[in-house]
């Protein structure tokens, strides 16, 4: 890359007008705003510009010679694909720059409809390998957003060998979460992350904890354990310009004008200052006081350079602007509860069989699940260093005899996020399962399918895919995928309508522990031994099982897989056992139960029960029969947490942000 020829696209926030006209006057070269609809800041009705203020904004900026792009950039159901198709064409209609987007089937309609406004792959897609980026090129994608938990140097490796423009956030607001992989709102409140309505529990005050006890661990802090610093990397024009980032990312829709424009005035100069000269730049101190003078929260760097350490939390919440919520009490089923199904379902015949399906993380709790009736097997593919060894290539081949000769099936598992690491092992994986007789693999995400399609395997598509519409069935079988398993904030009507209309075989998963966060950091090294894997982790996840308790007592188990990520378990269960005939009146091909963090005897009883009750309704399954209390009472017993509907019984794709707002929307122009 020759610094002479570099040019680098400074890009603004815009929620208003007002800070619109502010951003541009004060240098940027681009600007994103959103509509009232389809985007992920939809808390505030008087932020985000109606379709009439979207063509003044294009018109405007184009006079001024700046781009305007406008965020598409939530998942979206199939109630709301009408209003997308004529959104977008609208959107090229007004000449706008470039659309920003999260969901697969969004993609897939803009193909379908042969529009050639250009397409940015939202960092909640969760981009962080060169093949995931390699395919969303194939799939039309012009640029990608990065996701905000990989260094730098991945940024460039990314941009150069999938050949392909990189978009990074250099200033702003940051999620503890991985992008698109926070259910904790959507599942806990109904109003999802990943549709504009976060409620923010990573800004909740917690304690680290035993997770059997619930007790406290020695003196570690007490506070806002998961708030992190607002990312600032004024400091690094340099790194960012040589790590070949196409655009600089300003965090800050909601932000007012006076603000964002001074932070926009203050990259502008320093980007012009080191293209200027480069060999002689110097970042302005002066300048520097100034931004962080009127910053929101302090700075961080966050993850671009080197392993997060506890510097990127700020544990006092001083200077925490904006609590949307306090903690909350997961609603658990009850005794009361089984003489009453809150799941209505047209009176039918489902016209599919039935299979159940159980993920694993030992070879002895493969044993128990299949042995209890089992048809389907999944190997987890995240060790728990305080659960299991994981899976060798001598037990994998035991595993599938096992499997095999019950005349069951069996496939194994990726990780939910794939960096280049992750998939130079899975390929070993692939090569191992398609010479052991594997029967799929699952894939977490688009680097996994990337790698896959060299071997002659099945892929069946997870629920961090988070499908909720057809379009991206549509899209992940053009792919090559033979089985897609629902969004875990599925509601239970948006499942029945997705499995009825699906051109491929649906999974859903029914029962178990649940992840409502995943983090790249590693909160027991942080807190515990004040280390990372790079300083030399003391590993005190080998010893302790830790979880986090929030304010209202609720303890939700930190997982902590083989490498250093953090799952945060929900803290109850998913159950939907004593509804279980309503579900198996839909037309969903398998349910799953994921008890790859349950201990063998549990892992048992549940298949145990789950087999005996879908046995038992199928016969007859549009008739309610309540689940006797004596088998609810036994599951109660044996399980180590609370038992819940979770998501099934939550309308988190029918919130005032969605159809209520497209309504009034066309109504408006």
């Amino acid at each position: 890359m020759k610094l002479s020829q570099t040019k680098v696209e400074l890009l603004a926030p815009a929620g208003k007008w007002d800070v619109l006209v502010a951003v541009i006057d004060a240098g940027a070269d681009a600007v994103y705003i959103a509509g009232k609809r389809f985007n992920m800041r939809m808390h505030r009705s008087d932020f985000n510009f109606t379709d009439e203020q979207l063509a003044q904004a294009v018109e405007y900026a184009h006079e001024r010679n700046v781009k305007i792009y406008v965020t598409v950039n939530n998942l979206i159901s199939d109630a709301e694909m009408s209003g997308l198709y004529d959104y977008l064409k609208y959107l090229q209609d007004i000449k706008v720059d470039a659309i920003i987007v999260h969901d697969l089937g969004a993609i897939n309609l803009v193909n379908d409809m042969k529009l050639d406004i250009p397409m940015h792959a939202s960092t909640m897609m969760n981009v962080h390998s060169v093949e995931m980026a390699t395919e969303l090129k194939e799939l039309g994608v012009s640029r990608i957003i990065t996701s905000r938990d990989i260094a730098l140097y991945q940024v460039k490796e990314i941009g150069e060998k999938a050949d392909i423009e990189t978009e990074y956030f250099v200033h702003g607001d940051m999620c503890v979460s991985q992008s698109g992989q926070c259910h904790s709102s959507g599942v806990i409140f109904g109003k999802s992350a990943n549709r504009g309505e976060c409620m923010k529990p990573c800004r909740w005050k917690y304690s680290i904890v035993e997770s059997k006890s619930g007790e406290e661990i020695g003196d570690l802090p007490d506070g806002y354990l998961l708030a992190m610093k607002d990312m600032c990397m004024f400091q690094h024009i340099p790194e960012l310009i040589q790590a070949g980032v196409s655009s600089f990312k300003i965090e800050g829709r909601m932000r007012h004008e006076d603000f964002l424009r001074s932070i926009i005035k203050l990259y502008r100069k320093a980007i012009d200052d080191y293209l200027r000269s480069p060999f002689t730049y110097w970042h302005k101190i002066e300048d520097f006081e100034e931004m962080y003078k009127d910053r929101v929260r302090d700075f961080t760097t966050s993850l671009a350079f080197s392993h997060a350490t506890s510097s990127v939390f700020d544990y006092t919440g001083n200077k925490e602007p904006l609590f949307l919520s306090r903690g909350a009490v997961e609603k658990n089923l009850s005794h009361e509860d089984l003489n009453e199904n809150p799941f209505e379902i047209d009176n039918r015949i489902p016209k599919n069989n039935k299979s159940l399906a159980v993920k694993v993380a030992t070879m002895n709790a493969l044993k128990k699940a299949l042995s209890a009736g089992a048809d389907y097997v999944y190997l987890g593919a995240e060790v728990s260093p305080v659960r299991g060894e994981g899976w060798t290539k001598e037990n994998l081949q035991d595993a599938v005899d096992m499997a095999h000769d019950m005349g069951r099936k069996i496939a194994y598992g990726t990780p939910r996020i794939c960096t280049s690491r992750e998939l130079s092992e899975i390929e070993w994986l692939f090569d191992i399962g398609s010479r052991v007789g594997v029967d799929g693999i699952l894939v977490h995400n688009l680097g996994a399918i990337h790698c896959a399609k060299q071997f002659d395997l099945d892929m069946f598509a997870d629920f961090s895919f988070n499908i909720l519409n057809t379009g991206s069935i549509e899209m992940l079988e053009k792919l090559g995928v033979k089985r897609i398993t629902s969004s875990i904030e599925s509601s239970f009507n948006d499942l029945n309508k997705l499995a009825r209309d699906s051109t491929l075989p649906v999974e859903s998963i029914v029962h178990g522990s649940l992840p409502s966060m995943l983090l790249e950091h590693c909160l027991p090294a942080m807190l515990v031994t004040k280390t990372n894997a790079k300083s030399g982790c003391r590993l005190p996840c080998r010893y302790i099982n830790y979880a986090l308790k929030d304010e209202k007592g609720e303890v939700r188990t930190i997982e902590v897989d083989q490498y250093c990520r953090n799952h945060i378990m929900f803290a109850s269960d998913l159950c939907v056992l004593p509804y279980l005939n309503s579900f198996l009146m839909t037309d969903v091909d398998m349910f799953r139960i994921e008890a790859q963090y349950y201990e063998d005897d549990l892992v048992e009883t549940v298949v145990n029960q789950y087999r005996k009750r879908m046995d038992l309704l199928m016969e007859n399954p549009s008739v309610f029969c309540p689940l006797p209390e004596t088998e609810w009472n036994n599951l109660v017993v044996k399980s180590p947490k609370g038992l819940s509907l979770c998501a099934y019984s939550q309308n988190v794709t029918h919130s005032r942000s969605t159809l209520e707002v497209m309504k009034k929307a066309t109504q408006t122009n």
